[in-house]
């Protein structure tokens, strides 16, 4: 079945603020901007700022499950809040999207939204001359192929196997390199 991604979740653009974000130490209110999306698709919390905020709306905040989509830049991907998020919101310019859980698999949304098909689909849809930019509407229209709730959980165990082994190769390759160097500067 072919649904829209707007029949299937829910598109909220960041929150946006009209000067730079200045991080406090004491601050209640986490923010996820940009560079809080790792290349692992997944986004890490441990750097984000604290800012100094009223309340944020309910709307407006973030939760386990999110995707956290790049609106802005060379990549137009996505990376999923796997971990708690209690006071966070999703500064702008990303779009935070929220699975209905009853119809798709956040993680196989990830997937989906990352492959190469839909990543053309998002950049013929991106505007913009010097910083392209994918708009709510351009997100919302992405055709979205879903299969049964089960196929989809197995797409998506295959495919944080796969990030999962990537992970570590990259880490055994850093390692092997550390210990390398160490034999040579044994050596020299």
């Amino acid at each position: 079945m072919i649904l829209k991604l707007k029949d299937i979740a829910t598109v909220s653009s960041g929150v946006t603020f009209r000067s730079r974000i200045e991080a406090s130490k004491d601050g209640g209110v986490r923010v996820i901007q940009m560079k809080d999306l790792g290349d692992d698709n997944f986004v890490h919390l441990g750097e984000s700022i604290h800012i100094d905020h009223t309340q944020p709306k309910p709307n407006q905040l973030a939760k386990r499950g999110d995707i956290i989509f790049r609106s802005r830049g060379q990549t137009n991907t996505a990376a999923l809040l796997n971990e708690g998020a209690e006071s966070t919101i999703v500064a702008a310019p990303l779009f935070r999207v929220r699975a209905d859980v009853k119809k798709v698999v956040p993680e196989f949304l990830l997937w989906w939204i990352n492959q190469p098909s839909s990543q053309i689909y998002l950049a013929s849809r991106s505007k913009g001359t010097m910083v392209k930019m994918v708009s709510k509407q351009g997100l919302e229209d992405l055709e979205v192929n879903l299969p049964s709730l089960e196929q989809q959980k197995k797409v998506a165990e295959i495919f944080s196997l796969s990030m999962r082994e990537q992970q570590l190769l990259e880490e055994i390759k850093n390692r092997k390199a550390i210990y390398t160097q160490g034999i040579l500067m044994q050596m020299a």
